[in-house]
């Protein structure tokens, strides 16, 4: 039994007298997106925290909080 296949062009390739297995299950695919919504909610949303706190706790125009050594100047 030979199992479908995509050739070097992209066409999906199925052979004669192939059957899929049986559909997934609406249930299934609803966790599926649930998992996956979650995911990309918490990614993205520690990644806005932690940009944001970056953001707000540096000031590279203002220097006078840095000790003489960084400064560059007495």
């Amino acid at each position: 039994m030979q199992l479908p296949h995509v050739d070097p062009v992209g066409i999906l390739r199925t052979p004669e007298g192939y059957t899929r297995s049986a559909p997934v299950s609406r249930r299934l695919r609803f966790f599926a997106a649930v998992v996956l919504v979650a995911f990309v909610s918490v990614m993205v949303t520690t990644t806005v925290v932690s940009l944001g706190q970056y953001c707000l706790t540096t000031d590279a125009a203002n220097g006078a909080d840095l000790p003489a050594d960084f400064r560059g100047g007495p």
